[in-house]
């Protein structure tokens, strides 16, 4: 009995909800009739087919999402890291290690001193008599220092350490004296010993050099030897590149040559200044050779 009450109670309460207009607007599909003639109500109805069903996602396939996305994060944050790391080196100032050549001890990186050391000074670079005296050294060595092998090369340097115009002008007096052909033909070997290396004092780019020069030839198949002692002025000036490979990093060009032997007998006579100066008379000079001669 109490069960056909508690039934009958029921379904009175959903006739009364569903002829309440309000239940109407808030269900649309629900219809305002009473009930049916079975006394079933369809004011409430069941779900259709054609609602949308709640989908569910697979806890793993969750799990795997989570996963990939945080090593995602972490690849973003090493890539971007490795960026600023490459910016950062490429931009900033290189380190500046100074190392003793003679021992090859690290004397100071980056200004801060290890060990032991020399007194170092830092500054912008200037060209010094040093340097003067050097490039001199080597372009003199270059011309009187014969050696079969390396002496195509040899004159190439030198005629690239001098101006332009004046090389051509070297150049140009070498072929027509036919130096080259005749220490060719001759096989000359040649030593040469700087004695005196100086700077002038009326003139800062002026190099006075005095040196002598032993060398072994063949005159008619027979070996001959002949020493000469050599005055040489050479003329710098600076180079508008700054230290070069053509200038032996020294920062200086030649611009002006001029030798005569210092014995007592002069070898054969001709001019060998490169750009000589008006008015100025030749004077005795020890042969030397041109690169193009000597290919």
């Amino acid at each position: 009995m109490s069960l056909v009450s508690d039934d009958s109670n029921f379904q009175e309460l959903l006739d009364e909800v569903g002829r309440d207009p309000r239940v109407g607007k808030l269900l649309p599909n629900v219809s305002p009739v009473a009930t049916r003639r079975n006394g079933d109500s369809s004011r409430i109805p069941s779900k259709s087919a054609n609602d949308a069903a709640t989908v569910y996602r697979d806890p793993a396939d969750v799990r795997t999402i989570f996963s990939l996305t945080r090593l995602l994060t972490v690849l973003s944050v090493i890539i971007v890291a490795s960026a600023a790391a490459n910016i950062f080196q490429f931009v900033r100032r290189p380190d500046r290690i100074v190392v003793d050549g003679s021992s090859g001890r690290v004397l100071s990186i980056n200004d801060r001193n290890y060990g032991k050391e020399e007194r170092i000074e830092f500054g912008p670079d200037k060209l010094t008599t040093e340097d003067k005296l050097y490039v001199t050294k080597e372009f003199a060595r270059y011309l009187y220092q014969v050696d079969p092998a390396t002496r195509p090369r040899d004159m190439e340097k030198a005629l690239r350490m001098m101006v332009p115009s004046a090389a051509v002008q070297f150049a140009n007096w070498l072929k027509q004296t036919g130096i080259l052909n005749q220490q060719r033909d001759e096989s000359w070997q040649a030593v040469w010993t700087p004695m005196e290396v100086t700077v002038d004092p009326s003139n800062a780019y002026t190099v006075n050099v005095i040196g002598r020069q032993e060398i072994n030839k063949l005159v008619n198949g027979a070996l001959m030897k002949d020493a000469k002692q050599m005055r040489v002025t050479i003329k710098l000036m600076p180079d508008p590149t700054g230290r070069a490979d053509r200038n032996l990093r020294s920062g200086f060009l030649i611009r002006y040559i001029d030798a005569h032997e210092l014995n007592d007998t002069p070898s054969t006579s001709a001019s060998s200044s490169a750009a000589p100066r008006e008015g100025e008379a030749s004077k005795p000079v020890t042969p030397v050779s041109a690169l193009k001669d000597s290919q």
